[in-house]
């Protein structure tokens, strides 16, 4: 195994600390002091706490832009159903969380977002502008090709990642794990699919699933 090296203790730690303290209650003092080096010593490798804070975003968003799936496969699922395009990039997300390291990252951004500016500013642009102009282009295209009804795209998006990210809030705000061994994250996103299915059922033209993915919706909540 590679030893890791003082810059990456550093970054670890500050996820940890950030992740359980928030940002501001955090001191690079205390960040040195878990890592083991002198305060002066984090200044090697970042000039300032805020630039701690940057790397982390930066490694959450490149570890998210690996779940995006590249054109070819969005044209092949797109001509099979909206439930198995779901579901592909559903798999490739869960996986990036299966990471308990993006699991405490999260955190951070939800406890953050009222008292820290450029969290919030993070939240918005990249957790909830950007996904729902996403999953509006989603809905628009399958309103296009008469596969769901017209209507308006935007309040689906919102209908259905507002669903989402309160899952995700309840995960790692009020239930945080001690570890990941306590995270189902197939429970978590079987549950968010299934309310995917319930609203491509509920706006569907075709006739041939009606019924099908209201019972798995249905199931999946009484399982819970």
């Amino acid at each position: 195994m590679k030893k890791m090296s003082t810059k990456e203790k550093i970054f670890n730690v500050s996820i940890d600390l950030f992740s359980k303290k928030g940002y501001n209650q955090v001191s690079t003092r205390e960040i040195a002091r878990e890592v083991g080096i002198k305060e002066s010593s984090i200044y090697y490798h970042y000039s300032k706490k805020e630039d701690i804070l940057d790397s982390i975003f930066d490694y959450f968003i490149e570890r998210m832009n690996q779940a995006e799936s590249s054109e070819d496969d969005m044209d092949k699922l797109l001509e099979i159903s909206p439930n198995e395009l779901y579901h592909f990039g559903s798999e490739a997300i869960k996986y990036q969380f299966s990471s308990f390291k993006m699991i405490k990252i999260l955190r951070l951004i939800f406890i953050e977002v009222y008292h820290n500016a450029k969290i919030r500013k993070f939240f918005i642009e990249e957790l909830l502008n950007g996904p729902i102009e996403f999953w509006t282009v989603f809905f628009q295209n399958f309103m296009d090709r008469k596969i769901i009804k017209k209507g308006n795209p935007r309040k689906l998006a919102e209908n259905y990642f507002g669903y989402g990210i309160f899952k995700m809030f309840e995960l790692v705000v009020l239930n945080f794990p001690k570890d990941n061994e306590d995270i189902d994250l197939n429970l978590i996103f079987d549950d968010i699919e299934n309310h995917f299915n319930f609203i491509i059922d509920a706006v569907s033209i075709s006739d041939e699933n009606i019924g099908k993915n209201k019972k798995n919706y249905i199931r999946g909540c009484m399982d819970v």
